[in-house]
């Protein structure tokens, strides 16, 4: 009898410490999500929303925005294009014409920059890169030997800026691919950081910033984002303004496949984001001190960044529609451009809170410069 009291005490103090911890654990994420101590500033009406389309299917995505059109490729159908102005009011479509028959269906890119478009896959066995030009959209095959890479922006038409695995670290890493002649690949082990894992831990976006001419990369998973000129040296290493400097992943080893895979949910800083002129546009999923729950649950924050000065700006609403928040964005002239589940919408900017959206002092970066903070005005 003893003995069983003992071991009932025992299992009590394990179950009420598995819950104070759990507790405790409840707490913590809610802190971290709830209270952070960094302070947004939203001034009035920064961006308005103008237009909005019903798009039918949520497979489309942002291939391109120039010259006041807005191309949308499909990843349901990777050979369609629509072309729609940025009043969403004429659409044309539009079948790309490849020099084969056919190509894999896994995860293809179509990127748009008039006058010429690139179809791109590197995440298969055998990779493809086709370029064309915009007056009849037709495209062949650059790419004669098997280069690597999961996302890719062009910078010209003929260099790409790309994401890959390196062959060596196994870590992901910056680079890019010059398709003059024979196509090549540059890569940089430098740029991106590794926190936990080198592949988790430095996942992000990347982007090309064809005004300042240089390559923009936002971390997911950590609250800093790199600027990086054409010979892939660091420009400037940033910060967003919220707090997570290092990135909450959790990654286990399957050892039957050789394989790593996040053992957890990773905490999401920053899921979205797209750079023009002097800005970088980046939707953040942590909430600032002072802002109201309800609103997030009815909004998508964009928070705004000067590359040149290095300064947090301001910040605005992209508002959902139904349950559906904002997914993609870019951002052309003064137009900001966005998918929202199967809807497509426009916001006007404003030319008061954007000033400097025309102003592009590329020369103010072309000397390297490596800051850990960014300033608020």
């Amino acid at each position: 009898m003893k003995n069983k009291k003992i071991y009932i005490t025992l299992l009590i103090c394990a179950i009420g410490s598995m819950g104070f911890v759990t507790l405790l654990f409840a707490l913590s994420e809610k802190g971290l999500h709830r209270d952070n101590s960094f302070i947004r500033r939203f001034p009035g009406h920064p961006a308005i929303k103008t237009h909005e389309l019903d798009l039918t299917y949520d497979s489309y995505y942002i291939a391109g925005a120039a010259d006041g059109q807005i191309y949308l490729g499909n990843a349901s159908v990777p050979l369609n294009l629509w072309v729609l102005d940025t009043a969403l009011q004429k659409k044309q479509t539009i079948r790309l014409r490849l020099d084969r028959d056919s190509i894999p269906n896994r995860a293809p890119q179509l990127r748009v920059i008039p006058p010429h478009f690139f179809l791109m896959d590197g995440t298969i066995p055998v990779p493809y890169i086709f370029r064309g030009n915009t007056t009849n959209w037709k495209a062949r095959s650059i790419l004669e030997e098997p280069l690597y890479f999961s996302r890719a922006q062009p910078m010209d038409s003929l260099t790409l800026a790309i994401k890959a695995m390196s062959s060596k670290t196994k870590e992901h890493v910056l680079g890019k691919i010059s398709l003059a002649d024979t196509a090549k690949m540059a890569l940089s082990h430098e740029l991106l950081q590794k926190q936990v894992d080198g592949v988790f831990d430095t996942d992000g976006l990347l982007h090309y910033n064809h005004q300042l001419q240089k390559l923009v990369y936002t971390y997911f998973y950590r609250n800093q984002y790199i600027v990086a000129n054409n010979d892939l040296s660091l420009n400037l290493l940033g910060k967003t303004i919220d707090t997570i400097s290092r990135a909450q992943v959790k990654v286990a080893t399957i050892a039957s496949k050789n394989q790593r895979q996040l053992a957890a949910p990773a905490l999401m800083v920053n899921k979205s984001s797209a750079t023009y002129g002097n800005y970088l546009f980046v939707n953040s999923q942590l909430p600032g001190r002072y802002e109201s729950l309800e609103v997030w649950e009815q909004a998508s924050i964009i928070d705004v960044y000067n590359l040149v000065e290095n300064t947090y700006e301001f910040s605005f609403y992209v508002y959902d529609i139904g349950k559906e928040k904002l997914n993609e964005f870019k951002v052309l002239d003064d137009k900001f451009i966005g998918l929202i589940g199967n809807h497509i919408v426009t916001y006007q900017l404003s030319r008061d809170r954007f000033k400097d959206m025309y102003d592009h002092h590329t020369t103010a970066m072309d000397s390297p410069k490596i800051e850990n903070t960014v300033n608020s005005r």
